[in-house]
């Protein structure tokens, strides 16, 4: 059984967190309590305590984080059972919902969004993918409207500008997925790891005729 406090990172104010002892966060209908193993760094967690618009004191710091299930909530469609690895993200610096958040030991995430974490991955590696997995998926499926993976359907050429970043690695494998035939920009010297993710083309960012290249793969 989960205790009923915790240690969380709280925001106190612009460049200012701290560590405190706090209430579990409330559970809510369609949410998973999750225990924290691990957790990443992603820019928008600094951004929000640097900046004083974004800095709300009381506000649990975190975005990307892995753990085990702790509780399900009654409106969870997605088959969790309490000991499950999960990793995914939560909003952090939520003004709305100040106890969101991942850097603590305990945290809620919605359940439906959340990713099970496959046997052959730690959870320090899967802590490094919860903003951007939502990123990429909201970048080509919602924005773009590609076709789901698995949907049998086949997408055209993609370009993914900057293959190398850690989004931009998880586009191409996504796009690909989708049936795209991808290419990207990078540096040189990451021409054969994004190659190995698949991209059929990769072209130099520094170059200046990059768009033009890009727009004729061979």
């Amino acid at each position: 059984m989960a205790p009923s406090k915790m240690k969380a990172l709280k925001v106190v104010g612009a460049q200012n967190v701290e560590v405190q002892e706090v209430p579990l966060p409330k559970m809510r209908d369609d949410y998973v309590l999750v225990k924290v193993n691990n957790v990443a760094l992603n820019p928008t967690d600094w951004k929000h305590v640097d900046r004083e618009i974004m800095a709300m004191p009381g506000c649990t710091v975190g975005c990307d984080f892995a753990g085990t299930v702790e509780e399900v909530g009654s409106k969870v469609t997605k088959q969790w059972q309490k000991g499950d690895r999960i990793a995914g993200f939560t909003h952090g610096v939520n003004k709305v919902e100040p106890e969101d958040g991942c850097f603590a030991e305990y945290c809620v995430a919605k359940g439906d969004v959340q990713i099970k974490i496959p046997e052959n991955t730690s959870d320090e590696e899967a802590s490094t993918l919860g903003v951007g997995v939502f990123t990429v998926g909201q970048g080509l499926y919602q924005s773009l409207g590609l076709p789901l993976p698995g949907s049998g359907k086949s997408g055209e050429w993609l370009l993914v500008y900057g293959g190398s970043t850690a989004t931009g690695s998880l586009a191409i494998q996504y796009a690909i997925h989708s049936g795209c035939k991808v290419v990207t920009t990078c540096s040189s010297r990451n021409h054969a790891f994004v190659k190995s993710l698949g991209a059929a083309e990769a072209f130099d960012y520094k170059d200046p005729d990059v768009g033009k290249k890009a727009r004729q793969p061979q």
